[in-house]
């Protein structure tokens, strides 16, 4: 399921075996907290916490085979302490026939294939990087908490800036809350002003500027970059990537979320990738990635300085 419809989920019931994955920080901490709160009161003396380097699948389902004191379950979280598959040998024959009582928690901070056998008994906790109107939701009910709003475009830009990562988009939100004080509303520029840009979020940005062949916003963009001492040859590969989406969105039938699954990227990418699309023909795009992969070969081969490959390559697509 859904880091977002683990609520209802938990309501309904508990499992007594959970594995939290996902690429968003925050979210894997908050899914994890929302188990515990669901299923212990007396956290001190009824959670157990693995997450030593040292620690082993024998010690941690002896954890779990031991009964709740005064609560009706016991928990028990799982963080890293492996190294290879065989070693989670015992906590996956443990998952084959979990103590009523217990709730194990196995959280996956780095999408280890090593808990797989383990994934495939447990109710798993998706925690990538959710959607935009799934982050808004999030971020309104953060800021009420300081009695605080926001500006709808502020919000949208927020959100982008920071890729989509609740985990950095939290800490901005908190930030920026303390920014304007209870009562205050957060502006566009307090977030143009307060919050760091992800790389990604000025690439998706130039991107825009080029597709309506406004040169000079997309150069100010570029500019901008380099003068954060990003690398040029980096951004070439980056702003390459973006128009492969592109191409790869328009050539294709197959739904957004197909598309993004074979590429190992999010599915809101692809929508935006095909909206973006829709300013080039195929053949365009496709000349745009041959232009971008010889341009690569050059700058390799020192025929070009790569920050003069990329001024040209972005002068090209706006012609």
């Amino acid at each position: 399921m859904k880091f977002q419809d683990l609520k209802k989920s938990l309501a309904s019931g508990v499992k007594n075996l959970y594995y939290i994955k996902g690429d968003d920080a925050f979210l894997r901490h908050k899914a994890q907290e929302m188990i515990e709160n669901a299923v212990v009161t007396l956290k001190d003396l009824n959670i157990q916490r693995f997450d030593d380097e040292n620690a082993n699948a024998f010690d941690i389902v002896g954890a779990c085979r031991a009964l709740p004191m005064m609560d009706k379950y016991r928990v028990v979280v799982v963080k890293g302490g492996f190294k290879k598959a065989d070693e989670t040998k015992p906590l996956v024959k443990y998952a084959e026939n979990p103590n009523a009582t217990t709730v194990l928690i196995v959280v996956d901070e780095n999408g280890a294939a090593l808990y797989k056998s383990y994934a495939a008994l447990a109710e798993l906790v998706d925690c990538s990087r959710l959607d935009p109107a799934m982050l808004s939701r999030l971020v309104l009910s953060e800021l009420a908490r300081f009695k605080t709003k926001i500006n709808s475009d502020a919000l949208e830009v927020l959100i982008s800036a920071c890729n989509y990562d609740f985990t950095r988009i939290n800490n901005e939100v908190i930030k920026l809350a303390n920014l304007v004080g209870s009562g205050g509303t957060i502006t566009r520029a307090d977030v143009d002003n307060n919050v760091a840009r992800e790389v990604e979020y000025d690439i998706f940005e130039l991107s825009k500027a080029v597709s309506v062949k406004n040169g000079k916003r997309a150069l100010q963009i570029v500019k901008q970059l380099l003068e954060r001492k990003e690398s040029p040859q980096m951004l070439l590969m980056l702003i390459q990537g973006n128009f492969r989406r592109m191409f790869y969105a328009t050539g294709s039938k197959e739904t957004n979320a197909e598309i993004a699954s074979k590429l190992g990227i999010k599915e809101y990418s692809i929508k935006i990738a095909r909206e973006q699309a829709r300013a080039f023909p195929l053949s365009r795009l496709k000349k745009i990635l041959d232009l971008g992969a010889q341009l690569d070969y050059e700058i390799k081969s020192g025929q070009m300085n790569e920050t003069n490959a990329l001024l040209y390559f972005v002068a090209n697509i706006c012609e």
